[in-house]
């Protein structure tokens, strides 16, 4: 068994083609189909079913994969230890992190990250939580931002902060009146949120004890807001009110900022995780990044 061969076999784990897989390889493809044949012959049984379109792994081709992909993450930091030990962090680092994070979050660090590791070639990615976590697992990714807790074996995941959310209502709204409002106060019918399927709307429900009704939206309109700023502007120039998460505020001109209230109770807020496959590489890398965000975040 050599590295090469097990290079082969995820190339084809993942792509469910010997023709892409020798693509991604930049082998010919009988030159793949060769090396994971002997391979077979070698273990004396079938990783891969090739009567199936998309090719899929046999019942124990599936177990030699989970263990192959071990083995070759841990070939790996071989290179990753000697090239950082030389040259120091020098590559790239594909983030992954949801939009009612990216826009808040990373104007804070993405400067000073650039000036402390300049060679460092930083790409990130604005994508839905199912998608980080998809990309994540097809190792497109290197990380990923996350507002939710994840239980899935494949992931671990690091606290980078909690973030409190504010009451942001619409001038004329009653709860203005009050400094400070509780959850107790909190109306679906006159809350706006994202649409279904956003973690940030799912924290909100949860945090402050809602029950999701769709006949209780407010004005009873189904309108799906798919973004933070398209929410708070609806709120402003309509009526009603949102929950924005704090960092969000951050920017906020006065007149914006008279618009929010803190919550007097139990706040809600949400927990902002650090995302990562099991066994990951670029462990300097992400450590830089974390180090770099946790640095940056308002005290």
């Amino acid at each position: 068994m050599t590295l090469t061969q097990i290079e082969y076999i995820l190339a084809v784990a993942k792509e469910r083609s010997f023709r892409g897989a020798a693509h991604t390889r930049f082998v010919t493809q009988p030159t793949l189909s060769m090396q994971i044949q002997k391979l077979e012959d070698e273990l004396g049984v079938l990783i891969f079913d090739r009567s199936q379109s998309p090719i899929l792994p046999t019942k124990i081709g599936t177990l030699i994969i989970d263990q192959a992909k071990v083995l070759y993450r841990e070939a790996m930091r071989i290179p990753e230890i000697i090239q950082t030990q030389k040259f120091g962090l020098v590559g790239e680092l594909s983030v992954g992190i949801i939009p009612t994070i990216s826009p808040y979050l990373v104007s804070l660090f993405l400067k000073s990250f650039n000036k402390k590791y300049p060679h460092i070639d930083i790409n990130i990615s604005e994508l839905t939580t199912h998608a980080c976590l998809k990309h994540l697992e097809q190792e497109d990714i290197d990380v990923a931002i996350l507002g939710t807790k994840e239980e899935e074996k494949p992931f671990v995941q690091e606290k980078l902060y909690d973030e409190e959310f504010m009451l942001f209502a619409n001038k004329d709204n009653a709860l203005l009146k009050k400094k400070t409002v509780s959850t107790s106060d909190i109306n679906l019918k006159d809350l706006w949120l994202l649409e279904e399927g956003h973690c940030l709307s799912d924290a909100i429900i949860t945090t402050c004890n809602l029950r999701q009704d769709v006949s209780q939206l407010p004005g009873h309109l189904n309108f799906k807001i798919g973004n933070l700023e398209s929410l708070r502007l609806l709120v402003q120039e309509n009526f009603g009110y949102t929950l924005l998460p704090y960092f969000s505020t951050l920017k906020l001109n006065p007149k914006e900022k008279r618009l929010l209230r803190t919550f007097s109770d139990r706040k809600p807020q949400r927990t902002v995780y650090l995302t990562l496959r099991r066994g990951y590489l670029k462990e300097a890398f992400v450590h830089a990044l974390k180090s770099e965000m946790l640095s940056s975040l308002p005290k």
